[in-house]
């Protein structure tokens, strides 16, 4: 299986967005899924550098409707949002899962969306390829990893969710990298010198942020401690 990481043209709702002129960094697609009248409901994480009011969000999208608006625990100005809009503002995800590819993070920023996606080989590679690039025009390769593990697919890494403001994204860091290389298997198949060096840190910062890893999860499950 090859994980991919691919950008293309922005379009659709985020390319709406980022061109608003409002402070809006990024938009991240959580989730989709079909409505009546070939519409779809989108489920988004939107970064800004300001506050974003439901009121802003209706009129940058004239043509969708906003259903749902629900600052994060995460920063300040990070939201979850979810808008009914016309299918075809999320082509690229359409695209995909057409062509049996595992969609597992779709983000607009700058001037592309960057997308990451599991084929089952090469030739499946170019299949989903020819399909994007028939759609979007372009398609840049930003890399290809071999991997025996498909991962999450888009909109079902619901841990991250659950923990949205329990961990930061440093936290979340250590915890997968630690969990990829094999540290909570047992028997060990990495150990914490390993771990550390992987992510250019010292033994005591890996140990300091698992345990912190550790505690807020604890707090997630059973309260606070005392």
């Amino acid at each position: 299986m090859l994980r991919v990481e691919f950008q293309i043209g922005l379009s659709g709702i985020p390319l709406q967005l980022l061109e608003t002129g409002e402070n809006i960094e990024s938009i991240e697609v959580d989730n989709a899924f079909p409505v009546p009248d070939s519409d779809e409901l989108l489920f988004l994480t939107v970064c800004s550098g300001s506050s974003v009011s439901e009121e802003q969000l209706s009129a940058d999208l004239p043509d969708a409707d906003i259903v749902y608006v629900s600052r994060t625990g995460v920063s300040h100005h990070t939201y979850h949002v979810s808008v009914v809009a016309d299918r075809s503002s999320l082509t690229v995800l359409s695209l995909l899962t057409e062509n049996r590819a595992v969609p597992h993070r779709i983000v607009g920023r700058n001037a592309h969306l960057e997308v990451v996606t599991s084929v089952r080989d090469w030739q499946h590679l170019k299949q989903v390829a020819g399909a994007v690039e028939e759609v979007h025009g372009s398609l840049k390769l930003v890399g290809t990893t071999q991997t025996d593990r498909p991962g999450f697919p888009l909109g079902t890494d619901k841990v991250r969710q659950s923990v949205s403001g329990k961990l930061s994204e440093q936290q979340l860091s250590v915890l997968e990298t630690a969990y990829q290389m094999g540290f909570f298997q047992v028997p060990q198949e990495a150990t914490a010198e390993e771990i550390a060096g992987e992510l250019g840190i010292s033994r005591s910062t890996l140990s300091e942020r698992l345990r912190r890893v550790q505690h807020n999860f604890c707090t997630l499950l059973f309260g606070a401690y005392g």
